[in-house]
């Protein structure tokens, strides 16, 4: 536990802008939610508008920022055994370690340039190679390659064949990129099956609203105590509304994580289900903006 805590307070003094827009959001939020419930709780539109704006405010910022190192970190595990092989090919051609270092951070490596270039700066400046790698994991900040710069190190200092360890660590990140990248391939089936749930889902609320709901009203107003008679359609349209954002934001999650392995890459397909859901359920008549 003190250790996460530690970690969140790292992430909030490195990231001070993202963690002023997220503060800023939130509050603003939480001054459109006291609104939106002293002055609006008589209007299910407004209401309903200015909560789903209350909901978007305080997750959005949060959830994109979350997304967007996610991909980032995608981005870097996927480069950086190029970035390794290209390495030991400049040492394996009779150039020392800090020259491969500072010839392959000339190469293009996407999101991983800044930090391939920084540790070509501090070899080329005397800096021992543990303390550069170190820097290096701590700057970068995903898992994998966390783990991998702690074998590099650990096998660097009991005297090993600095090479073959770098050679074999590249091995390693690719085959395991090589396996989420069959993981994602083989549950495809599974994707479009959590597409196909929620869309039949959809079908289903929509058919209520428009078909079975305005039958059981017209049966209200014949019969006393009548079930439709009795909650306005207001109350279900707030009501079908929250569901389907409920039921698109969860199912994007499941999907991503048993695509990705991770929630954050669910994010993805929680945003294009909720927009196509609230979309087909504004087209449909179902609810006026």
């Amino acid at each position: 536990m003190v250790l996460k805590k530690k970690g969140l307070v790292n992430w909030i003094l490195r990231n001070k802008k993202k963690t002023a827009v997220i503060g800023t959001s939130l509050v603003t939020a939480m001054i459109i939610t006291a609104i939106n419930f002293l002055y609006f709780t008589h209007d299910a539109t407004i209401f309903q508008i200015l909560g789903s704006l209350a909901v978007l405010l305080s997750l959005g910022p949060s959830l994109t920022i979350s997304y967007s190192e996610y991909s980032r970190s995608r981005e870097i595990e996927t480069v950086f055994p190029m970035y390794i092989t290209d390495v030991v090919d400049g040492v394996r051609a009779g150039m020392t370690l800090p020259i491969a270092m500072k010839a392959a951070a000339k190469h293009d490596y996407g999101k991983l340039n800044p930090s391939i270039r920084q540790m070509a700066a501090q070899m080329d400046w005397g800096v021992p190679f543990d303390d550069v790698l170190r820097a290096f994991s701590e700057t970068v900040g995903t898992p994998l390659i966390r783990r991998t710069v702690a074998t590099i190190i650990e096998t660097h200092r009991s005297g090993g064949n600095i090479v073959e360890v770098l050679q074999a660590v590249s091995g390693a990140v690719l085959e395991v990129n090589k396996i989420k990248s069959e993981r994602a391939s083989h549950i495809y089936g599974q994707m479009i099956t959590g597409y196909t749930i929620f869309f039949v889902f959809l079908a289903v609320l929509i058919g209520l609203q428009k078909f079975l709901l305005p039958s059981l009203s017209g049966l209200g107003g014949s019969l006393e105590g009548g079930i439709s008679g009795n909650v306005s359609s207001g109350l279900y349209d707030l009501m079908f509304t929250a569901m389907i954002i409920i039921q698109g934001t969860f199912s994007g999650l499941a999907i991503g994580k048993m695509a990705e392995g991770s929630i954050f890459g669910g994010l993805k397909h929680s945003v294009a289900l909720v927009s196509i859901g609230y979309g087909a359920w504004v087209a449909a008549g179902a609810v006026v903006i």
